[in-house]
Formats: C-alpha cells, sequence, structure tokens
C-alpha cells in the first residue's frame, strides 16, 4: 500500500501527489487523442477509387485527376472488379492506367503527356456518322440505309382538309399529285434518319397514302354517326433511336408495302397544314 508519504519512481523521475498522477493520466489521454486524430487526418487524405470517381463526376479533366494522383497517397482497387466499377462511371482510360501504375509503384508523370495526344480522341462520338450519313438538312426526312449515301425526301405542304358525307365526316392530310419523285423498291432497307440538331426525339407519323383524283391524301381522324371516331388507321409507327449529337435512326416497326407515304409532324393549334417528307416503294 503507498500513502500520501510514498514516491512512485519512474525512469523520468518520481511522482509525489495524486495530482501529478491525474495530470499523468490527462496527458497520457491527450497524446491518444492527437495521435489518433493524426492518423484519421492522414486516412481521409488518402485517395481511393471513390475519390477519382467523384472528382470526374464534377467534371474536373483528366489531366487534374491525373495530377492529383502524382501528388496525393493513394489506395487504389486496381482488381477486375474496380476496374469495372471505374469503366463504368466514365473514367477516362488513361486515368485508370495512371491508378494501376500508381498502385504499381510506379509515377503518374509518364501517363500526363498522353492526355494531349488523347483529346482529339474524345472528339470521336462528335465526327462518328451515324451509319454514314451526312444529314446537311436540319429536320428533314432522308432515305438513310446503311450501306448507301442518304437521300432526302420529297418535302412537301400537307393542307388539312375536311370531308363531309352523309354520315359522318373526316379529316384528312393531303398533298398535291399521285406520286412521290423519291421512289424505292420493295426490297429496299427501308431505314430513315433525321438531323435535328438538339437531344428532342422528333415528333414523327409515317402515313400510308391513298391517291383520290391526282392527290395522295389520308384520313387522320374520322367520325361517324354509327361508328363513332376513328384515329390512327393508315398510321405506321416508328422505332426511333438516338445516333448521337442530334441525329436519330428512323425505321418502321413494319415491312412496308408497295404504295405511297410521307411522314409527317405534328400540325400546331389552329393551323391548316403541315410539312411533309413522301416517298413512294414500288
Amino acid at each position: 500500500m503507498y500513502n500520501k508519504s510514498d514516491n512512485i519512481s519512474g525512469h523520468g523521475g518520481s511522482i509525489n501527489s495524486p495530482f501529478q498522477i491525474v495530470r499523468l493520466l490527462v496527458l497520457t489521454a491527450l497524446v491518444v487523442v492527437f495521435v489518433s486524430a493524426a492518423r484519421a487526418q492522414t486516412a481521409s487524405t488518402v485517395l481511393t477509387n471513390a475519390g477519382v470517381i467523384e472528382m470526374h463526376k464534377s467534371g474536373l479533366g483528366p489531366d487534374i485527376i491525373l495530377s492529383s494522383i502524382e501528388s496525393s497517397v493513394c489506395k487504389f482497387n486496381v482488381t477486375a472488379t474496380g476496374l469495372v466499377a471505374l469503366k463504368k462511371s466514365g473514367v477516362d482510360d488513361l486515368v485508370i492506367k495512371a491508378m494501376m501504375d500508381k498502385q504499381a509503384g510506379k509515377t503518374a508523370t509518364a501517363a500526363a503527356p498522353a492526355t494531349a495526344a488523347a483529346k482529339p480522341e474524345k472528339k470521336e462520338p462528335v465526327a462518328k456518322k451515324p451509319e454514314g450519313p451526312a444529314l446537311s438538312l436540319l429536320n428533314h426526312v432522308y432515305y438513310s440505309p446503311s450501306a448507301a449515301e442518304p437521300r432526302a425526301l420529297e418535302k412537301m405542304v400537307a393542307g388539312i382538309r375536311t370531308k363531309q358525307g352523309p354520315f359522318g365526316a373526316s379529316i384528312l392530310f393531303q398533298v398535291e399529285g399521285a406520286k412521290s419523285a423519291l421512289r424505292l423498291t420493295a426490297d429496299d432497307n427501308a431505314v430513315f434518319a433525321m438531323n435535328t440538331g438538339s437531344e428532342v426525339l422528333p415528333e414523327l407519323v409515317l402515313y400510308k397514302l391513298k391517291v383520290v383524283r391526282g392527290k395522295r391524301e389520308v384520313a387522320t381522324m374520322k367520325a361517324g354517326t354509327f361508328s363513332g371516331v376513328k384515329t390512327g388507321e393508315d398510321v405506321i409507327t416508328l422505332d426511333i433511336s438516338k445516333l448521337g449529337n442530334g441525329i436519330f435512326r428512323i425505321t418502321p416497326s413494319k415491312k412496308l408495302l408497295p404504295g405511297e407515304y410521307f411522314f409527317t409532324g405534328k400540325p400546331s393549334t389552329g393551323s391548316t397544314s403541315a410539312d411533309a417528307f413522301a416517298f413512294a416503294i414500288d
């Protein structure tokens, strides 16, 4: 047993009172806290896969991310799982390569100059042509098979007409002339394209037309006394997919039979006409 007069000796001297014991315990606790904080701060500055992905998603370019990799303490997951996750997140290949080099103990500086050389590759999606077409006319439908140069469809003005009958009425789209100047064969690959100049999907409808008194027409709506209202009877549904840079591929959902056709957009409220892009299948 120790009493108030007892000494506690150590390599650094002696402790003669409970006050000194308390002070020693406090100092020990402060050291532990300081070391833990320092370790936590060091851990928080370690650059990981998540940090690289976050920098990429925030819009930082590959050059900046490469510099950060070069100057930081890094701990990357460059296993197959880690690399796939980086790629799915859109991280540049040069950055991924620098991460692998860093994890292997190599410097990232060698990858930095390659960034400038790789910049033209970034423009590849912009320069890439969708199946070869060069669609110079905006908001114009082209016949665009993959193995041939695109051909602009015949642009016309489709008038909106009303036809009255004894038991009902019809609203028609009607264009002049019995035949389109652009004629395709039934064996042709009926694929079309449009350059809208934006990311908005084109609002197009494809109609099969009837020739009546030297004009091509289609009923967009029929209202009958006994049959009620009918729409879309001569509409052919379309599959529209984005090719990039405002260009869209337009594919009819079924084989087009011989006859006259045109694409048209949705007419604005109160309008008496709409643009139409005509062609024919022989």
